[in-house]
């Protein structure tokens, strides 16, 4: 097994070939389940085959949602304003009523405000966020303003995957619709000058239909053990969508194609997933691949590199991509290496098929390149999102940055992934906790805990420099997935490994603990108060017995 220089081998990115993988698969609007989409799969799975690579398809059935078509008339003027629905919105034939303006429409800015049998007015596109916020409030419909000329598709949806029985309660009530930016103004304009009404329409083809997935995987000369590292992007698009996700699944190509010819050189297998239902199913896919296949992963998966809409013109910004503390060592050292950028830390947002959360493997990317000075999104699920938009240099670059990511996972002796980090993330979460809760909530074992753990990861970290042997590195390595498993759920999700958390911008660090900032804003007698507090215990044990778990999994390997 030799390992080859990573520039070396990502220096076999062509961009030619990236265009050419695009062209072919943007050539098609590639709804969820269509047979376009089909076509689409069926490119990408003849090309892998034709460089000698195996494959494997399924056939989920899931819950699609695809717009059709949306009317809005103001009644007072008579007049027709342009706008769109979305997935998973509402069918209606005609729904009317006063418009009220609400700003962003989020949660809070219903509070103090009737809109009982009034249609809402909200700033942005829609987003699940939103119709979450609509849902109980009295309102009978949602308009939307899209900041831009054109109107952006969306999916809304706070529901990850397909609803189960518990979840199916989430899914939107109300039609929504959007409009675009001019629209939006001139509906506000008006109502400074009195009341405004308006009908709108709705059309919305939402059922139970299977939906594919194409899965290949690079098998090492000589693998060390059954890990893998697992590449995702999803084919289906909003229009023709060349960005979006046609150059991210061109990059999955390629880096398949790529490592193919460098398998002595790895350590742990390359797993690449094509997934549907992305922009019309909430990531119902993924989510699936999770859950038929969650030993699986559990056990092997030793991180989850997904990529959507690397190339754009003019997204020459390296700095921003997505990672999170375990993973950000390894991207930053990539992305400097390959383009001299410097990536700053932003922790890993609720997108882009993070389906494996839950079962603690580490997360890369999602969004790669973005927007430099001038550079914008405005071709982002709209019509205008076709070849024209692409810069083959830039996607050269961010395809290599891609493919680097994915060998340096593959090939390096040692797991690069950092809970030290990790565990300084928890850190900082609980004394950010421990602050809003104003001294209202005692999270002091917890925290003692947390202290203790740091010291031992650093044992840990340091006791790694010294291994020599395959067979030693290898027992390291599963200390560091491991803790991963047992770290992760904690420190990302509030239901952890077998459920899937909803769609929504979550609060940070710990996010089962963020709510103690409440505690200050009840009384001692408050019955919300009481709910409140036995949900933060219940969390608080969660956290620590992680914690706990994690020092006995370290301690169990030093030696003594």
């Amino acid at each position: 097994m030799s390992r080859i220089d990573m520039k070396t081998v990502v220096a076999e990115v062509a961009a030619t070939r990236l265009i050419d993988y695009t062209t072919n698969i943007s050539q098609w609007v590639r709804l969820s389940g269509s047979e376009d989409e089909r076509k689409a799969f069926d490119y990408i799975d003849a090309t892998l085959k034709s460089w000698g690579l195996e494959t494997k398809a399924y056939s989920p059935v899931c819950l699609v949602s695809l717009p059709i078509s949306a009317s809005l008339t103001l009644l007072d003027t008579k007049e027709s304003v342009r706008c769109i629905t979305h997935s998973f919105s509402v069918s209606s034939s005609g729904t009317e009523g006063e418009v009220v303006y609400l700003g962003s429409g989020n949660a809070d800015d219903y509070k103090g405000i009737d809109v009982t049998g009034k249609i809402v007015l909200t700033e942005g596109s829609g987003n699940p966020e939103k119709a979450h916020a609509a849902e109980g409030s009295g309102a009978i419909g949602v308009l939307n303003i899209s900041p831009a000329e054109e109107i952006r598709e969306m999916i809304i949806s706070p529901v990850w995957g397909s609803p189960t029985p518990d979840t199916i309660r989430f899914l939107p009530t109300l039609p929504h619709v959007t409009m675009n930016g001019p629209s939006g103004q001139k509906l506000k304009d008006m109502l400074t000058k009195g009341a405004v009404n308006v009908h709108l329409t709705a059309e919305v083809e939402t059922t139970w239909k299977p939906l594919p997935v194409l899965v290949t995987e690079i098998e090492p000369t000589d693998a060390i053990d059954d890990t893998f590292v697992l590449l995702s992007g999803h084919v289906d698009s909003w229009h023709y969508g060349a960005i979006d996700n046609g150059t991210a699944n061109a990059t999955q190509m390629e880096t398949a194609r790529v490592l193919s010819h460098h398998r002595d050189a790895l350590k742990r297998k390359v797993r690449i997933a094509f997934w549907s239902g992305h922009s019309h199913a909430r990531y119902a896919t993924s989510a699936w691949y999770v859950d038929e296949h969650f030993m699986e992963l559990r056990e092997n998966c030793v991180a989850h590199v997904n990529i959507d809409g690397p190339g754009a013109r003019g997204a020459t910004d390296l700095t921003k991509a997505l990672t999170m503390a375990e993973s950000f060592d390894l991207a930053k050292d990539v992305i400097h290496e390959l383009s001299g950028q410097k990536l700053n830390y932003y922790r890993m947002e609720r997108m882009g098929d993070q389906s494996l959360w839950g079962i603690g493997a580490a997360s890369f990317f999602v969004s790669l390149s973005s927007p430099g000075p001038n550079g914008s999104m405005e071709w982002h699920h709209t019509p205008l999102d076709t070849m024209d938009y692409i810069d083959p240099e830039l996607l050269e670059l961010d395809g290599k940055i891609l493919a680097g990511t994915v060998y340096r996972l593959a090939s390096d002796t040692h797991l690069p992934l950092n809970q030290i980090a990790v565990i300084g993330e928890i850190q900082t979460g609980l004394a950010e906790i421990t602050a809003g809760a104003a001294g209202q909530f005692d999270l002091s074992q917890v925290i003692d805990e947390a202290n203790t753990l740091a010291d031992l990861a650093k044992r840990l970290y340091s006791h790694a420099d010294t291994l020599v042997s395959e067979e030693d590195v290898s027992a390291h390595n599963a200390i560091v997935l491991r803790l991963g498993r047992v770290l992760m759920p904690v420190n990302y999700t509030l239901h952890g490994p077998y459920e899937q958390d909803l769609a929504l911008d979550g609060p940070g660090s710990l996010p089962g603990l963020r709510d103690a900032a409440k505690l200050p804003g009840y009384t001692r007698d408050a019955p919300e108060r009481f709910l409140l507090e036995t949900h933060l215990r219940r969390q608080r044990n969660r956290l620590h017995d992680a914690l706990r778990q994690a020092h006995i999994l370290i301690s169990g390997y030093l030696p003594a």
